[in-house]
């Protein structure tokens, strides 16, 4: 099987950082929140419930740096 190049809007790309474990690729994380099984992608916060707190934590910190960061992009521009 071959690859093949896809372009995405610098949004799409962080809704899909948001959903991106650690040590995945953007190929993972497509191929894991497309599977057949709908409740395949749900537990993207850890492994196991008793992880479930760090993850949330995890998350909301990335997210936090990554708006810092496009806010910063942004005044720069």
């Amino acid at each position: 099987m071959g690859d093949t190049s896809i372009r995405v809007s610098e949004e799409a790309k962080d809704r899909l950082d948001l959903y991106k474990r650690e040590g995945e690729s953007y190929e993972d994380v497509i191929l894991r929140l497309t599977e057949r099984d709908k409740w395949a992608g749900f537990g993207i916060l850890s492994e196991t419930e008793r992880e479930t707190r760090p993850g949330m934590n995890r998350m909301r910190e990335q997210m936090r740096s990554r708006m810092a960061e496009r806010e910063q992009r942004e005044n720069e521009c």
